[in-house]
């Protein structure tokens, strides 16, 4: 009998049993093989397109964080996959069997929080753009947060498995031993079962409040936007069927002001350039909001892939649907699809990349 675990169980402790093949090695060698060359060669790119802007805001803040992470998945965890799966877990040495859950384990979290950090700051940038809460700084120190919080979850991960564990000697329960398997899988060394188990619940739990309060925050803004264009729309029928609408009465005041200012050219030239500033201020904001509005629809295409690439994994891993290698591995998409999708819907960033490879 297989005594291997499948990759589902390391996201879901509670699964100890022993499991059957899940599917052709090979084929999931040559996909993550495949990613691994994509996402690192789009990640680079993506890094080096916005780490070279002058003037970062705070989505860029989150956007080189999501790419470093990327990076770091494509050049290490997918390479680190391919070994464990072709060796079935038998990894021999603990320390590479703790590194690889450190390493699984925690750039999924850091990715779900870090897709928490850009829906707030989209929020804040749609909904309430004038009170300014999120900026490149307080950017960077969330973004150090939630590592330093996924880092902690790899690391109590890591010492959830090993390659040695405890059995019993000679029938006598109260007589124990650590052996060695040589396979990575969950032992009771360091950590008890017990413990294992609520963790699980903890990190399921954290991924999935993290889904939640992106898909509530995008719906706010969603809404927001829709109230906006309603109201945008009421002032144009308003101003089409009132002739004396506010807006009408104060271009009618503003014109015979200024008629009856022709005299005074000093005047007149003062009221020109105040009209001309409030213009430009109401053409830089409408512009600003249109600008966030597109960012905002891109980093939710990158949340939505994000949501469809895991949720496979997800059921898997609690069991909800049928386990098939391949398909659970398909998660690694993601770490893909992001410069992808940046280069579709951003067009400074497409400018950017014409400017690269006409340089190379």
């Amino acid at each position: 009998m297989n005594t291997t675990l499948k990759p589902s169980e390391i996201l879901n402790s509670s699964s100890l049993h022993s499991v059957e093949d899940g599917g052709p090695i090979v084929a999931v060698v040559g996909m993550l093989t495949f990613f691994s060359v994509i996402g690192t060669t789009g990640n680079a790119l993506v890094l080096y397109v916005y780490t070279r802007k002058r003037h970062k805001l705070a989505a860029t803040v989150f956007i080189i964080s999501l790419a470093t992470t990327d990076l770091t998945t494509c050049i290490v965890a997918m390479p680190y996959t391919i070994i464990i799966e072709y060796l079935k877990y038998y990894v021999k040495y603990d320390i590479f069997c703790k590194m690889y859950m450190f390493f699984i384990t925690s750039n999924v979290p850091f990715a779900a929080f870090i897709m928490v950090g850009i829906a707030f700051d989209r929020y804040f940038c749609i909904v309430h753009p004038f009170k300014h809460l999120m900026n490149a700084q307080r950017a960077k120190i969330i973004t150090a947060s939630m590592a330093g919080l996924a880092v902690s979850l790899g690391i109590i991960t890591a010492l959830n498995y090993s390659v040695y564990d405890i059995q019993i000697c000679g029938g006598n329960s109260n007589t124990t031993c650590v052996k060695y398997t040589g396979v990575c899988k969950t032992s009771e060394i360091l950590l008890p079962y017990s413990f294992t188990l609520h963790y699980q619940k903890l990190y399921t739990a954290l991924f999935f409040l993290s889904l939640v309060m992106v898909i509530i925050l995008y719906g706010l803004i969603y809404r927001s936007v829709l109230i906006r264009r309603a109201k945008r729309r009421r002032q144009r029928r308003s101003m089409c069927s009132l002739p004396l609408t506010k807006e009408s009465w104060f271009s009618d005041y503003r014109s015979s002001v200024i008629s009856s200012l022709r005299k005074h050219s000093d005047e007149k030239h003062e009221k020109n350039n105040i009209d001309s500033e409030l213009l430009r201020q109401l053409t830089i904001r409408e512009r600003g909001l249109v600008a966030n509005i597109k960012t905002a629809l891109m980093l939710f295409v990158v949340t939505a892939v994000f949501i469809l690439v895991f949720l496979p994994a997800w059921l898997m891993a609690h069991q909800l649907i049928g386990y098939n290698r391949v398909i659970f591995y398909m998660y690694f998409a993601y770490n893909v699809a992001n410069p992808i999708i940046y280069a579709f819907m951003n067009k400074a960033f497409r400018r950017q990349l014409k400017i690269v490879f006409k340089c190379m």
